[in-house]
């Protein structure tokens, strides 16, 4: 800590001459850089920015970080042995990630010959991560009669007999029968031509493995995309009751 006098004289048109005596202190405190710390890490010597925020309106929204000192990218996920993020943008590395189903039960109905019925369900994915999503989907097993499994309605092979679980096909005749599902949003995979091309579930019993149905390299905020579902029975015998299987959806970020 110092002290200091000044003097500081004023002169008022030359007419008298005042001297007045000012006294002031100055305290000196040492600078410190921010520490932050965890249970897991210290960072020491941080910087604060010039400025760094969400910035938006109707027709855009950017992040910036300004000031920062060494911003930008080290390393690289699942190539480099470290990663290091230096800048405001890099907390969307662990910000939420969502997914939801509207509903938890699908009802197809009493199924007929010359008839397909349908019912749906639509899938709500946000995810922050600049590695954007994809979505999964399977079966337990095929669509099969309650009281024994070992009568079923086989997956579609769609109108041209080719659909897959892999790869979607029209599917519009009534008079092919089978159990399949169309992915209709932004993000379907690009197979998913009309909302009247469907495909297989992949068959876990079968030890089919599932398959992506919806993906995005972007960030998404409550990206919405409908799954139908449609099953119907071929003209001929097939044995009547209930039927049921189960489908899961995987929602799986990138990072």
């Amino acid at each position: 800590m110092s002290s200091h006098t000044l003097p500081i004289r004023m002169i008022f048109a030359g007419i008298f001459v005042a001297a007045l005596w000012i006294s002031y202190q100055v305290s000196i405190s040492p600078a410190q850089a921010e520490r932050l710390e965890s249970n897991s890490y210290v960072i020491q010597f941080g910087n604060f920015n010039v400025t760094a925020g969400e910035k938006e309106s109707s027709s855009y929204k950017v992040t910036d970080t300004v000031g920062q000192t060494g911003a930008g990218p080290y390393g690289q996920y699942g190539v480099s042995s470290y990663f290091i993020g230096g800048g405001f943008q890099y907390i969307y590395q662990i910000d939420d990630f969502s997914f939801s189903i509207s509903k938890l039960l699908i009802n197809l109905g009493e199924l007929s010959p010359g008839a397909h019925n349908s019912d749906n369900l639509t899938m709500t994915i946000t995810t922050r991560g600049a590695g954007g999503y994809v979505i999964y989907a399977y079966e337990s097993a095929p669509l099969s009669l309650e009281s024994d499994a070992g009568i079923a309605i086989p997956d579609t092979i769609c109108d041209s007999g080719s659909c897959s679980e892999s790869a979607a096909g029209l599917w519009q005749d009534v008079n092919v029968g089978g159990f399949g599902f169309n992915v209709n949003g932004p993000d379907a995979e690009s197979d998913f031509l009309t909302t009247d091309h469907f495909r297989q579930f992949a068959d876990r019993a079968g030890a089919e493995t599932m398959q992506p149905i919806a993906s995005s390299v972007d960030i998404v905020k409550d990206q919405i995309a409908t799954v139908t579902y449609k099953a119907g029975v071929a003209a001929g015998s097939q044995a009547a009751g209930n039927y049921q299987t189960s489908t899961s959806f995987v929602a799986v970020p990138g990072y």
